[in-house]
């Protein structure tokens, strides 16, 4: 029955919630008789209740115990990670696919040679599992530089899909929205199939950046949080770096101090360009100037991550760098006029220019000239999320979830 139950809902399941339980039939054995045990000594218990109330506290204890053991056992079941395996969005024709298969199994016979049944099903099933496989694949390994721009309001969250496995999480937060960790980050991770962050890079301690990390380290498996040494501030945490902190040492991660190069496995180099030690232990800068600034680079393309740093360190960074381009910027500070350096974003040279910013935000900001009218500009806003994708011969192509 479990294994009927288990056919019949796993295609609404996978296509629905994104994840398959093969072993979903095996743990309803096991824990069929808890439930069974349970129904037995409750009514029991009732019974015994209006007829001899002082002997029902026996199958209550018992009922109790049970109980216990089978929370205990569902908890476990639940941490296990082969329970249940992340798929991702699948097409409606692969369920289709799916419950045509299973028709097929239990209705269509063949009298003269019943062996070629086995072997059609056997096919049709290994077809099935094989693309799910595929699928699986696709979405954990790409050959590509992925970076996704979500659209979380007044805020900053950033994936990048690094060519090869590592996926890197760019800040999880929102002025204007609540609860982005649960209600944007993670439903499209699973949209995704990624159930696994390598590191979380945390820019700054304003709560537009942060306050979406913990429901993301709840939701999947995060390898490392790393921030630069601006974050703290001084010897005393306070406010919301303070809870964060706090939050992952509960959750056995540390934060751990970027380096200006990581070693991230994979073809394409990320460098951290800001803020450097001097500017860390400068105390007259605020904590938007000592953003983290990060350049990603893969098939000679550079996309520049600017985070909210304002007109000092913009200006400091053209110092430091004064050869750095990029092709893609993703515009500081969410795109505010009053906190952008005169030509910072024309020196930069780009080709495509991102905003992470509210409809309030886009309504008042007026239209920053670059290098040309060809640079093309996107706002999440606007646009809704955005994708950028830098192939492995340097084709650069975006796609956005709303329409102009």
């Amino acid at each position: 029955m479990g294994l009927a139950a288990w056919l019949g809902g796993a295609g609404i399941l996978l296509y629905h919630f994104y994840t398959i339980t093969p072993l979903a039939s095996i743990w309803t054995l096991l824990v069929f008789p808890f439930v069974s045990l349970i129904l037995i000594f409750g009514y029991l218990k009732i019974i015994f209740f209006f007829l001899l109330p002082t002997i029902s506290a026996v199958p209550g204890a018992i009922v109790a115990i049970l109980s216990n053991s089978l929370i205990w056992i569902v908890e476990l079941i639940a941490k296990l990670d082969m329970s249940q395996i992340l798929i991702g969005h699948i097409p409606l024709m692969l369920v289709i696919f799916y419950y045509g298969i299973i028709i097929f199994t239990g209705f269509v016979y063949f009298r003269r040679r019943p062996i070629a049944r086995k072997v059609i099903c056997t096919l049709m099933f290994s077809a099935l599992i094989v693309g799910l496989g595929a699928l699986k694949w696709q979405r954990t390994h790409t050959n590509d530089l992925i970076i996704t721009f979500l659209d979380v309001g007044h805020g900053q969250t950033i994936l990048a899909q690094l060519p090869g496995k590592a996926n890197i999480l760019f800040d999880a937060g929102s002025r204007t929205r609540s609860d982005i960790g649960s209600r944007v980050v993670n439903p499209f991770l699973d949209y995704n199939g990624i159930n696994k962050i390598d590191a979380i890079f945390i820019s700054h301690n304003d709560t537009d950046h942060i306050n979406g990390i913990p429901e993301v380290i709840e939701h999947c498996n995060v390898g490392s949080v790393y921030t630069n040494n601006g974050f703290f501030g001084g010897n005393e945490l306070g406010g919301t770096e303070k809870y964060l902190n706090d939050y992952l040492i509960e959750k056995d991660l540390t934060i751990k101090s970027l380096n200006d190069e990581l070693n991230l496995n994979s073809s394409a180099n990320l460098r951290i360009l800001w803020p450097n030690e001097e500017a860390s232990k400068n105390k007259d800068l605020g904590d938007n100037d000592k953003s983290q600034v990060s350049l990603i680079e893969f098939a000679d393309k550079k996309i520049l991550l600017c985070s909210d740093i304002e007109k000092h360190a913009q200006r400091e960074l053209l110092r430091l760098y004064p050869d750095l381009k990029a092709d893609v910027v993703f515009v500081p500070h969410h795109g505010s006029v009053s906190t952008l350096e005169d030509d910072f974003l024309r020196k930069l040279n780009p080709d495509i220019l991102i905003y992470s910013c509210d409809r309030t935000q886009y309504e008042r900001q007026s239209r920053i000239i670059t290098k040309d009218d060809s640079t093309e500009s996107f706002y999440t806003s606007k646009h809704g999320s955005i994708v950028l994708c830098v192939s492995r011969n340097g084709l650069v192509s975006t796609k956005t979830f709303l329409s102009e």
